[in-house]
């Protein structure tokens, strides 16, 4: 699904038109991408839990320059599905014909 789809199909399912939609869409994104730059972590129930973890320094080895290089710190995003979500992709299998 693209983001324009995503989009259509959530104007359409809560009678909004597209342009409030896309606006509601761009403002929770925004929440989110600035609550997770602060560190905090959000939950969004049914879907899950968001979250931001710092990796520490890294020592890798670069086939190119032929030595070890240190990685700095980052700060990445981690997700934990909630149980409901977990259910809903469960694998069951062949499906009916």
């Amino acid at each position: 699904m693209t983001y324009r789809e995503l989009i259509d199909q959530l104007a359409d399912s809560s009678g909004k038109s597209k342009a409030q939609t896309k606006e509601l869409l761009e403002d929770a994104i925004s929440v989110l991408s600035s609550e997770l730059a602060r560190g905090n972590g959000v939950s969004i129930p049914d879907l899950g839990t968001f979250g931001c973890k710092v990796k520490e320094v890294q020592k890798v080895y670069s086939p190119h320059y032929k030595k070890y290089m240190l990685v700095p710190p980052k700060r990445v995003v981690e997700f934990s599905p909630s149980s409901v979500l977990k259910d809903e992709l469960k694998f069951v299998g062949k499906e009916d014909e």
